[in-house]
């Protein structure tokens, strides 16, 4: 997978000055999907999740493996080397964030599709990295260059509060398609998120997108995420998922694989051999020979 960083060690540190892409500028791709990670994970957490997401989607769509190539893991700092702690840096990320946009929006500047042409972009991004992706796209909905396309996003869990989506940032979230997916059952964004915005000077005890998907209205799709057993999607659930892959690829316009399930199968037997009735042959005898003269 192509990787673009915007951040300066592994695991807590700095923004870098400006975006690090070498595998992919100059590329000429026609379509570039941006993964962007939530909070408190390092570069290699990233990853990891980044290839479990590659990996359903390719599992739901596979006759369209081959847009996997187009796939590019954005790195930006949003968590801190802080142990056991870290999760605790909620408040300190949220200026990171913004910055990253600012760095990935000049990066952005800098693409261009086959030929010098426009290039296709979308965005799925998850919980705080949601917050990049739509300060990213606030800025491209003011100042988008003619060659990037933006055609669409997905916030997962979005960790972006609902009042912003409804003042600041709603420029972002009338930019493209956006599909919001979003869980009630997410303990993180109910309980730790609105503390985190309060001590950030942000609001208080603000609501995140991705508890409740408001502001109804706002989103293209907005979609409530259960697992198959029934239960609703924890924060950590979503770059598993195989529901998430789903809406991805149709986000995209990919074919997806389609199962019956198992009770519209129909089963049919042959039926039975009937039973001939037994006859007794006649016993005939053959007429003797003739004799020629």
């Amino acid at each position: 997978m192509l990787e673009l960083s915007v951040r300066e060690r592994p695991v807590g540190g700095s923004l870098l000055p400006q975006a690090h892409a070498p595998a992919v500028v100059g590329l000429g791709h026609r379509r570039l999907i941006f993964l962007v990670h939530g909070f408190n994970l390092s570069a290699d957490a990233a990853r990891k999740a980044y290839g479990l997401f590659a990996r359903k989607l390719d599992e739901t769509a596979p006759a369209t493996h081959v847009l996997l190539a187009d796939l590019v893991g954005i790195l930006w700092p949003g968590d801190a080397a802080w142990g056991l702690l870290s999760f605790a840096s909620f408040p300190r990320e949220i200026r990171p964030a913004r910055e990253s946009a600012q760095r990935l929006s000049t990066y952005l500047s800098t693409v261009r599709g086959p030929g010098g042409g426009p290039v296709e972009i979308y965005f799925v991004s998850h919980s705080l990295g949601s917050r990049v992706a739509m300060e990213l796209l606030s800025r491209l909905a003011s100042h988008a260059p003619s060659h990037a396309i933006v055609r669409g996003s997905c916030l997962m869990a979005a960790a972006v509060p609902v009042a912003m989506i409804r003042e600041r940032l709603a420029p972002a979230a009338r930019l493209a398609r956006t599909v919001t997916l979003y869980s009630a059952a997410d303990w993180v964004l109910h309980y730790a998120f609105p503390l985190g915005e309060t001590l950030a000077h942000e609001g208080w005890m603000p609501e995140a997108v991705g508890h409740l998907g408001k502001p109804s209205g706002a989103w293209t799709e907005s979609h409530p995420m259960v697992r198959s057993d029934g239960k609703g999607y924890g924060h950590d659930d979503y770059w598993g998922g195989l529901e998430i892959a789903r809406h991805v690829a149709r986000l995209l316009g990919l074919a997806l694989t389609h199962e019956l399930p198992a009770h519209a199968v129909l089963r049919r037997e042959l039926p039975e051999e009937p039973a001939l009735p037994k006859r007794s042959l006649v016993d005939r005898d053959l007429p003797g020979r003739r004799a020629f003269a």
